[in-house]
């Protein structure tokens, strides 16, 4: 497994990617808030501001292995402003949105200092040992985090067992938790 940065990828090549990516996190992730968004409206969020913060692996026949994707705070309130803007022009998406009440839950605040794990989808990655592959994932969030950040966090639907157990075993630790979310960090030390 080889990270690659999205931002450093030919402009041919991020075209192709920016529709991989969006399928991808609809297909994996059918509760983002994503799936109200057409791909105009998903690659203008998305991609605009946050772009050096994306990570694919991909397989050699260009497939997606896995995508990782960070989100700092001043990006977060960029994405959420644009992902508002949209909906509200859209009463329908508006209302699909905020008619499920698990999304009025998801306002956990975060702890200072911890760059937010936003996307995490390991598509392909079944011939690869959990702990290579937790290895890899974890030298990446060290790469992205050092000397800005104390660590990770992720937040999650306390009813993605998938995610509670992926994190678990890769020593994320509950730091706060509500009905429908739990918020869990992994710090990393630098010598």
């Amino acid at each position: 497994m080889k990270f690659i940065n999205f931002s450093k990828l030919s402009h041919k090549n991020k075209t192709i990617f920016k529709k991989k990516i969006y399928y991808l996190i609809i297909e994996k992730m059918k509760l983002s808030v994503f799936t109200f968004l057409n791909f105009k409206e998903f690659e203008k969020i998305y991609f605009n501001v946050n772009k050096e913060f994306i990570f694919i692996d991909l397989t050699n026949k260009k497939k997606i292995n896995c995508l990782l994707t960070y989100l700092p705070d001043k990006n977060e309130k960029i994405l959420r402003d644009n992902l508002l803007s949209i909906l509200f022009k859209n009463p329908v998406k508006f209302l699909n949105f905020f008619f499920s009440p698990s999304n009025l839950f998801k306002n956990i605040r975060p702890p200072i200092g911890y760059l937010q794990l936003f996307h995490i989808i390991n598509a392909n990655l079944k011939n690869i040992k959990k702990k290579k592959k937790y290895n890899l994932n974890n030298d990446l969030h060290r790469k992205v985090v050092k000397g800005k950040y104390k660590g990770v966090y992720v937040l999650y639907r306390n009813t993605n067992f998938i995610a509670k157990k992926y994190y678990y075993n890769n020593n994320f630790k509950i730091y706060k938790k509500n009905l429908f979310y739990s918020l869990a960090v992994k710090n990393f030390k630098f010598i």
